[in-house]
């Protein structure tokens, strides 16, 4: 079974379960330009979707937190094909990637989520030499109408790009001159394998410094301190910029604005904080994440109803783009588990240490996929 066999596997499921049509078909052509595009880079994986858990430590007086805890989800650690030990995150998008000049690249380069998972790591005994983002641009063409001649062709030769065409996918095109699903999983498959695999997929290598990992330490510290304050005064600032971010209302505008309020039946309370991880034996209220730090800096009062109150819609529906982005990372979770060998595996096992001395800093100028 190949990797590419495994990593469809949850496509499979998404479909069993009902799960949109299309956003299948994508993943299922994506996936094909992925596997091409790196499945021939050699790479040592050690463990893929690890949790990693730490004590706080501030790292001036090396005094731990009695009230924090740091948590985070590695999605793959391992050796690459240089020999260093890696943390891979992997990214979608829907911005230019292919060129390294890009305004997307610039923005994650002051991203912290890499510096956060090295932190864990280091608190943890282990320290990877560079961390790895593994970004897809998500696709921007969508099922159309053939030409006549191009459905003639089509209907005549049976076949679609690298895909041989069934009776049903035959009959429809007949009908109405449209691609169906298949047909055009196999169109995405040859633009992001053949014609653009640069436009779709790139993998940039961010260097791990020891002045900026020790400065995360400081800044995860104070952000504590921060949302201690909050808690201790119960006073959480509103960011009225934050109200339309990414195009949609944010969703406790509508209690924000007086249209609603955390007691009516429009809410429920989660029992644990962090629905990405699994649960500690506590609520969760005494987790940091990147996630979370990354909300109380967007909107105190947001980070106040989802980390606070632990509070969600009961009628939320989740949004297109997030659905897709859960199951794409579903199929690279199993593409990457295929590869895990007995001699790369390593375990979760957590340790506990104050941030003192970092170590070296990674050289990753040689490096490049």
């Amino acid at each position: 079974m190949t990797y590419l066999s495994v990593a469809r596997e949850p496509i499979g499921r998404f479909v069993d379960a009902g799960g949109d049509a299309l956003i299948a078909a994508k993943c299922w052509g994506l996936l094909t330009g992925y596997d091409a595009r790196w499945s021939g880079v050699p790479f040592t994986v050690q463990a893929v979707e690890t949790v990693v858990s730490s004590d706080l430590w501030n790292p001036a007086t090396q005094a731990k937190s009695r009230s924090f805890r740091l948590m985070g989800k590695l999605d793959v650690r391992g050796i690459a094909p240089d020999g260093r030990r890696c943390i891979i995150d992997h990214k979608t998008c829907s911005e230019d990637i292919a060129d390294p000049n890009a305004p997307y690249w610039r923005q994650l380069i002051v991203e912290n989520q890499p510096r956060h998972y090295e932190l864990l790591e280091w608190l943890n005994g282990r320290r990877a030499d560079y961390a790895l983002w593994d970004v897809m641009r998500k696709p921007a063409i969508s099922p159309k109408k053939l030409t006549i001649a191009d459905a003639k062709s089509a209907m005549h030769t049976r076949r679609y790009f690298d895909y041989r065409m069934t009776d049903d996918d035959v009959v429809s095109l007949g009908s109405d001159g449209r691609e169906t699903l298949r047909m055009y999983s196999a169109r995405l498959a040859h633009d992001c394998t053949i014609e653009r695999p640069d436009h779709y997929f790139q993998r940039r290598p961010i260097a791990l410094l020891e002045a900026d990992l020790l400065e995360h330490a400081e800044e995860v510290w104070s952000h504590g301190q921060d949302i201690l304050i909050a808690r201790r005064a119960n006073r959480w600032l509103k960011n009225p910029g934050a109200c339309m971010m990414y195009g949609s209302p944010c969703k406790f505008l509508g209690i924000c604005s007086g249209y609603d309020t955390p007691e009516s039946d429009n809410w429920k309370r989660r029992p644990w904080m962090h629905p990405e991880l699994p649960q500690n034996g506590s609520d969760g209220r005494d987790v940091l994440t990147n996630t979370r730090i990354k909300s109380f800096l967007t909107c105190r009062k947001k980070h106040y109803f989802e980390y606070e109150l632990g509070i969600e819609r009961v009628d939320a529906e989740d949004r297109e783009a997030l659905v897709f982005g859960v199951l794409w990372h579903e199929c690279l979770e199993a593409w990457w588990r295929a590869q895990i060998t007995e001699e790369g595996a390593t375990d979760g096992d957590t340790a506990s240490s104050p941030v003192s001395a970092v170590g070296t800093t990674a050289d990753t100028e040689s490096f490049a996929f």
